[in-house]
């Protein structure tokens, strides 16, 4: 089988298609025929030796995966041929991929492999959020930041189905155009236009309610200036390569939260709600209120340009490999 490898830590640009053995399951593992695998930004620093789980190579990246199961082992209750989205800690870059159950969602056929390729990681995170950790409220305003990108796109239509107000940041004509398609509700372009003081013109001076963040750096501490009284940041990641230090004096004087959100830890401490998150999103895939379509779609080979798009920021919308 096909599969993506990293056998030298570095630039996407070293990564490797292989052919290698195709996977067993042991017994409480399945099989995975994968129809199509999310490519996310952790991935791309996961190759260069730069995410929180640092892997020694060779390895095959990849998290999360939509296909059928072709095989399972004897602990294993889902039948083969089931359609599933999978959250593999590893191996997802590749034409089969072995699971263990506990980590395998059985969807319907009404399911696209591609909106399930998509949908654990960005969305799973994205709602957890904004749900969980941001407790967001029906009416109230969301200023995401890096809107154009896969966490930014999903928070966007998330917001929609919340009935949350969403102003979103961005930093090109192209990425304003995307995130309009998604019904975005307002747009900034914050690198002609000062953040913080169009916030407050476009919240009648209160600032906005809740910030998510995926892009760290200069422009966090500019949206903290931007949040209401008893305003939530949402400390998601970092793709802007730097690490904000933030003045704690501002949480005091606008009773602000700063939240970190690690979703992928939150999923193994807390299954039953996470099982319950995925049910509610499932749910609005299969009634048609959320409608995921990624605006990348790669071939195996192509996975490197797809990781060093994150890098250098020129991705837009949710990118999948397509198998």
């Amino acid at each position: 089988m096909k599969a993506v490898v990293c056998t030298k830590i570095g630039d996407p640009n070293l990564l490797e298609i292989k052919e290698i053995e195709k996977p067993k399951p042991n017994k409480n593992e399945v099989l995975i025929d994968v129809q199509a695998a999310g490519v996310n930004f952790p991935d791309a620093l996961m190759v260069q030796g730069k995410y929180q789980i640092v892997m020694e190579p060779p390895f095959t990246p990849g998290n999360e995966v939509c296909g059928y199961i072709e095989d399972s082992g004897d602990d294993v209750d889902i039948e083969n041929g089931t359609k599933v989205i999978a959250l593999p800690p590893i191996g997802g870059f590749s034409e089969y991929v072995c699971v263990d159950k506990n980590l395998v969602i059985p969807v319907s056929e009404k399911v696209d492999s591609m909106a399930g390729a998509s949908l654990p990681i960005n969305y799973g995170t994205c709602y957890y959020a904004l749900k969980r950790r941001a407790n967001i409220k029906e009416g109230e305003t969301l200023l995401v930041l890096g809107a154009s990108g896969g966490i930014g796109t999903a928070t966007i239509q998330l917001a929609k189905i919340m009935g949350v107000k969403t102003i979103c940041a961005v930093g090109s004509n192209e990425k304003a155009e995307y995130v309009k398609s998604l019904g975005a509700d307002e747009i900034i372009r914050y690198d002609q236009i000062d953040l913080k003081e169009t916030v407050k013109d476009l919240t009648n001076g209160k600032g906005v309610d809740v910030v998510m963040d995926p892009v760290g750096g200069n422009i966090t501490e500019q949206a903290l200036r931007a949040t209401a009284w008893n305003g939530r940041l949402l400390v998601v990641g970092f793709t802007d390569g730097n690490i904000p230090k933030i003045p704690l004096n501002l949480t005091l004087v606008k009773g602000v939260s700063i939240v970190g959100v690690w979703w992928g830890r939150w999923t193994t401490t807390s299954p039953e709600e996470t099982a319950e998150d995925f049910s509610e999103l499932l749910s609005f895939i299969e009634k048609g209120e959320l409608d995921i379509k990624p605006n990348n779609v790669h071939t195996i080979e192509e996975t490197p340009l797809a990781l060093e798009n994150f890098l250098s920021r020129k991705n837009i919308g949710k990118t999948v490999i397509s198998f």
